[in-house]
């Protein structure tokens, strides 16, 4: 069986059976693993970028978008081409918050977009750097964090959305991000990570609204000279007046999302 024959068996493979390769999740890799990276890119239509300029074009056009170091998210510096697509940003966003509250320490990229012209030279032919859905991530000198690293992606490789695996020369974790995949099972994440942040808003509204009640009732700092004044704890009508609206709007506050958690677990 020659080469040409065999990657296309493989190809066949791992498009018509793709929930038996998620089921044996590993980190070993495969060369069916890099022929599925390889099949979902240009199922996608994804360019294979092949010099900086390109680069630069498919940013400037929104193909690509930059991969910006936040707090729980690194980038290195020796990192080429911080870009990436924007799946890709989503993605390691999400993943890097979630890494650093499970083990205390920043998520690194080591790399990210790689021209066909510029890749090393043990890069393999099908490799899916130059088309944006592959980026690389530093294996910490930690055994916890390595562990839960590792659980959490070979945990979204089971859910099909992407393919991990543990290089050893450099050490690194390649993962190859399905956008389409990864957009859909994300999306309902997204939805319940909104509702829940409105939610904690509309507490926090009605929190600071009794809070203001409280301090309902406190003499006014000054009196103009053209009030009578008012005997000590006296309150102004006006002050009574703010006191009932803040009430009845933490009172509707607090109503409104006592509506929306029952709704939820219905």
């Amino acid at each position: 069986m020659n080469r040409t024959v065999l990657l296309t068996v493989l190809l066949l493979l791992a498009i018509a059976a793709p929930c038996v390769a998620m089921e044996r999740a590993t980190l070993a890799g495969s060369p069916a693993s890099m022929v599925r990276q390889n099949s979902v890119a240009k199922a996608n239509e994804f360019s294979f970028i092949r010099t900086a300029d390109q680069v630069e074009r498919f940013v400037e056009e929104g193909y690509l978008v930059r991969i910006e170091p936040t707090g729980p998210l690194q980038v290195d510096d020796d990192v080429s081409y911080p870009v990436g697509r924007p799946e890709m940003k989503l993605f390691l966003e999400r993943l890097a918050e979630q890494y650093q509250d499970g083990c205390g320490e920043p998520l690194v990229v080591t790399s990210l977009v790689r021209p066909t012209t510029e890749q090393p030279r043990n890069s393999h032919p099908l490799s899916v750097h130059p088309a944006g859905i592959a980026v690389d991530l530093r294996v910490s000198s930690r055994a916890d964090c390595r562990s839960w690293l590792e659980s959490a992606l070979l945990g979204l490789e089971t859910r099909g959305v992407l393919d991990v695996t543990r290089e050893r020369h450099p050490p690194h974790y390649h993962v190859a991000l399905f956008p389409d995949r990864y957009a859909e099972y994300v999306k309902p994440l997204l939805a319940r990570d909104s509702a829940l942040a409105a939610e904690k808003a509309r507490e926090e509204a009605a929190r600071l609204a009794m809070a203001s009640l409280e301090r309902v009732g406190t003499p006014l700092a000054a009196t103009p000279a053209t009030e009578q004044p008012r005997s000590e704890g006296e309150v102004s009508p006006f002050a009574w007046l703010s006191g009932v609206v803040l009430v009845l709007g933490a009172l509707g506050m607090r109503r409104l999302a006592s509506t929306r958690r029952r709704e939820e677990r219905e």
